[in-house]
């Protein structure tokens, strides 16, 4: 059980490590929102900059091909993972 664990304390070292315990919280709480602040600044230069948008253009996909050749592309390989009957 968890509660053993600190069974051996004295009540003053209880006192003791709960006071030690929230000054750290405290101190982790702050950095936490420090660091959620300035991610969320550099989130909204990413968008504001465009950089969530995806590339336009796959530099390895095949070369320009038109939207309805990709599409006939496509539909021949659905054809071909449908079982037949």
């Amino acid at each position: 059980m968890a509660a053993t664990e600190f069974a051996d304390l004295s009540d003053e070292e209880l006192l003791a490590r709960e006071a030690e315990l929230d000054r750290r919280w405290d101190v982790v709480r702050e950095e936490h929102q420090r660091l959620y602040g300035e991610r969320r600044k550099v989130k909204r230069e990413k968008s504001r900059r465009g950089l969530f948008l995806p590339p336009l253009h796959d530099d390895d996909a095949e070369p320009d091909m038109s939207p309805s050749e990709k599409l006939a592309g496509l539909k021949s390989a659905r054809r071909k993972n449908v079982p037949s009957g």
